[in-house]
């Protein structure tokens, strides 16, 4: 009797699918998904009621669905829930192609072995690559089925839709269900790009410069190279998240705070966005301050990160501003030099006049606003501000620190400790009778060689003590670097800041470490090439005008410029050829050699007469183990020696037309030829010298062409 029944069930069954087959499933599919969900047999339950808790989420990137189905235990059902998998969402097509479209379980009536007591039932279906996995649990304890079932032709953009065949009748009544389709393989869209800040370098003072009257950032000491390599070799791209900002630092940091607000205004046009980051290094974190803490901030800046900045100041200002000084070390010799040079070229008698005068106002406003002048008579330190230089920027910045700490900007400030103790903290004054430096003291025994120089180091970055560094009601984040190691050195903790991700590329070609440059600077009007030992080549290629760019870390102003120089970083043993091309007019002119280094500074330098486009010939014999023994030499020919007498006259300094001409004809006569020369005839010309020199020639005059003279005699 039981084989008779389960005969007839089948047929039953057999019968009811394939006369409505895909009753409930309409090309192109739709989704009829009625609450609640209810199928033939299904059974009412205290908690469970139809088709229930349906989920879909996916595992290991396949689909997983599960659900909840009730069963009566005297009835089986004419349309179980089935799985619709297609090869596209059907609801997108008339003529899917059909993978499958198979019951995924049938529940069976007491009768029917095994015969499933009236309870709920929980499926757990796990797709895979090549089919699914299916497990049954009666009321999710007991484990009915556990099964794979593969798929021919399944692929990862197949399409599967849990229905059954119900005929879809109109209400009141209807027991048919067609669920959402979803991919079997989860659609992952690409992540999307994470959204960073454009980020702006602000260099500090000495950062900038101007090549051919462009500002750069720092090509002389390079100090923001490896930051700027590290930033683009993580996914910054320069021009488009990754920006400079090198400016005049001669001039106010209030001035150059306006330039920053329109830097950022062009900077967001450009990303389309509405906020940067800064991170700005030394006298540029005053110029971002002054940006967010002034009326004109707009509100566009989320992150700030300060390096190195003197919040309150650096005693070393003291020595420039009081008296035109310097201390030693590279990086202040080299911006003394600088100064000197462009003293010169303006017409100041003193770099102390150019500081005050032009006015470099960033030496001023880098003066402390603490307690760092100490009168050696007593041992007592002065209290600020009585006797000090005054610096109302900085004071008037610190007494607004609110408006940056209220400013909604996440700011970061990191300090540097060079772990050397060598950072002036407190200058150790004795009085002063003289008229025009050392206004509130000079330094006890400032320049000497034994002693302390009256400058008293501490701790800091050997630039800015830690008290100037340190920013109030903020967190000090400290790191062993130098002033100008602190950009590299801090480099990834600067991205991981700014991204909140670990760089896997970062760059220390150690700048800053050991260094030593070579620096020549032009006194117009003239242009230069300088080929060094190894015969690479910098500066103007006077065939084209065009520029040399051979030496690796050197730089060149261009001669787009007034103020033409070249720095050479870690120059080589050996002679470096410098060519000079008179320019304008011609006149007079002057080449400056300079080799710096933090242990050493040493200058020399060449005076020279040159008519336009004559090129002349110098040489500059570097020894680094030797740099004190720094030579500079003119080479002089016979046209040499007759342009510097024509250049002398045209400048006034031979006292007329009769001498110059004298003085031609005995230069012709020292030469047999345009090849040799009577040595004897040109000392002879030099005592002659001698009797010119009381009236006809004034001591410019003589003391080049003696030079001239002297260098042909012993060359």
């Amino acid at each position: 009797m039981k084989k008779i029944f389960t005969v007839l069930f089948i047929c039953l069954l057999t019968l009811n699918e394939a006369n409505t087959a895909f009753a409930a499933i309409l090309n192109p599919y739709v989704v009829d998904d009625k609450l609640p969900r209810l199928f033939g047999d299904s059974a009412l339950l205290p908690d469970h009621y139809g088709l229930e808790n349906y989920a879909v989420d996916y595992v290991n990137g396949y689909i997983h669905i599960s659900f909840t189905y009730t069963h009566a235990s005297c009835c089986f059902a004419g349309y179980p829930p089935q799985l619709y998998i297609t090869n596209v969402d059907p609801r997108a097509t008339s003529t899917p192609v059909i993978k499958s479209s198979a019951t995924i379980y049938t529940l069976l009536p007491k009768p029917i072995p095994p015969g499933h007591p009236t309870d709920w039932y929980n499926y757990d279906i796990q797709f895979d690559a090549t089919g699914y996995s299916l497990i049954i649990k009666q009321a999710n304890i007991t484990k009915i089925e556990n099964t794979y079932r593969t798929i021919i032709g399944l692929t990862d953009s197949d399409w599967v839709a849990l229905a059954n065949l119900y005929p879809m009748f109109n209400p009141p009544i209807s027991f048919s269900v067609a669920l959402a389709p979803e991919p079997i393989r989860e659609t992952v869209s690409p992540p999307e790009p994470q959204t960073i800040n454009p980020v702006i370098i602000v260099p500090g003072i000495m950062g900038s410069a101007y090549k051919n009257n462009e500002l750069v950032i720092d090509p002389i000491l390079h100090t923001y190279d490896d930051l700027i390599a590290t930033l683009a070799a993580n996914g910054y791209v320069e021009g488009k998240d990754l920006f400079t900002f090198p400016y005049e630092w001669r001039d106010s940091n209030v001035f150059n705070a306006n330039l920053l607000d329109d830097k950022i205004e062009q900077i967001k046009v450009i990303c389309e966005c509405e906020k940067v980051d800064i991170v700005a290094h030394s006298m540029g974190g005053l110029v971002a301050r002054v940006y967010i803490q002034s009326a004109d901030y707009d509100n566009d800046v989320d992150q700030v990160i300060f390096l190195g900045t003197p919040h309150k100041g650096a005693p070393k200002a003291y020595l420039q501003w009081e008296a035109g000084e310097f201390e030693p070390g590279l990086d202040s010799i080299l911006t003394g030099l600088f100064f000197e040079a462009e003293a010169l070229r303006n017409g100041y008698s003193t770099i102390f006049n150019y500081i005050h005068s032009r006015p470099i106002l960033s030496v001023q406003e880098l003066l402390p606003v603490f307690d760092y002048i100490k009168d050696d008579s007593t041992g007592i330190m002065r209290q600020y501000s009585s006797n000090y230089p005054q610096n109302f920027f900085l004071k008037s910045l610190n007494n607004n620190l609110s408006s940056l700490l209220n400013s909604g900007v996440e700011i970061t400030n990191i300090i540097g400790n060079s772990g050397e103790d060598k950072t002036i903290n407190v200058i150790r004054v004795i009085p002063t009778d003289h008229q025009v430096f050392w206004e509130h003291g000079e330094p006890e025994g400032f320049g000497a060689i034994i002693g302390d120089s009256g400058l008293e180091r501490g701790i800091g970055d050997n630039t800015v003590p830690h008290l100037g560094s340190s920013l109030n009601r903020v967190s000090n984040e400290e790191i062993i670097a130098s002033h100008n190691r602190i950009p590299t050195v801090a480099e990834t903790k600067v991205f991981n800041i700014l991204t909140g991700k670990t760089a896997s590329t970062t760059f220390d070609h150690q700048y800053g470490v050991d260094k030593k440059v070579l620096l020549l600077q032009l006194l117009s009007p003239i242009d230069v090439v300088v080929t060094a030992p190894d015969g690479k080549k910098i500066g103007k290629n006077f065939s084209n005008a065009t520029e040399y760019d051979e030496i690796p870390d050197a730089f060149y102003s261009g001669f787009g410029t007034d103020n033409e120089y070249i720095t050479i970083s870690t120059p080589l043993d050996g002679e470096y050829k410098i060519e000079v091309q008179g320019t304008g007019n011609g006149g007079e002119y002057g080449v400056l050699a300079s080799y710096i280094s933090d242990e050493i500074a040493t200058t020399t330098e060449v005076l020279g007469i040159t008519l336009p486009d004559q090129i002349t010939n110098i040489s500059v014999d570097v020894d680094n183990e030797n740099p004190e023994a720094l030579s500079t030499e003119r080479e002089i020919t016979l046209e040499v020696l007759a342009n510097d007498i024509n250049g002398a006259y045209d400048l006034g300094w031979i006292k007329d037309k009769k001498t110059r001409d004298e003085l031609i004809k005995k230069v012709q006569k020292i030469y047999k030829n345009a090849k040799t020369m009577n040595k004897n005839l040109a000392k002879a010309l030099e005592l002659d010298l001698k009797l010119y020199r009381k009236e006809k020639i004034n001591e410019q005059a003589y003391n080049i062409i003696k030079e001239d003279l002297e260098w042909l005699i012993n060359n």
